[in-house]
């Protein structure tokens, strides 16, 4: 998927509305210029709901950033250096908790 190129959309508004002045010229291009501007409108519309969604996209992005840090920094790695310190640094046990700790910090320290 790709975004919409600003510049290829005023290239083609600017065709249609050159097309259209010249159809709205000829009596007998009426239908025409009318389709035209139809066309025309349609696309604009479609590219400022594009322009607002890309809006509210950016804000989400920031939003899911700033949450991500947080959860990174102040919780996980936190909660995680708690619960290490529960286990014995000798501890080479094969216990489900302290292997699922291991992996748990392993995780969160490679994102």
């Amino acid at each position: 998927m790709h975004g919409i190129s600003k510049a290829r959309h005023k290239h083609l508004i600017d065709a249609l509305l050159g097309m259209e002045n010249l159809l709205n010229e000829k009596q007998s291009e009426c239908e025409h210029a009318q389709q035209t501007a139809e066309y025309r409108a349609e696309l604009e519309e479609m590219y400022t709901e594009y322009e607002d969604l890309l809006s509210k996209l950016s804000v989400i992005i920031v939003d899911y950033e700033i949450l991500y840090s947080h959860v990174k920094i102040n919780y996980l790695a936190k909660k995680l250096r708690e619960l290490k310190k529960e286990i014995p640094a000798d501890d080479n046990s094969c216990k489900p908790s302290s292997n699922l700790l291991r992996e748990n910090i392993r995780l969160a320290y490679a994102t």
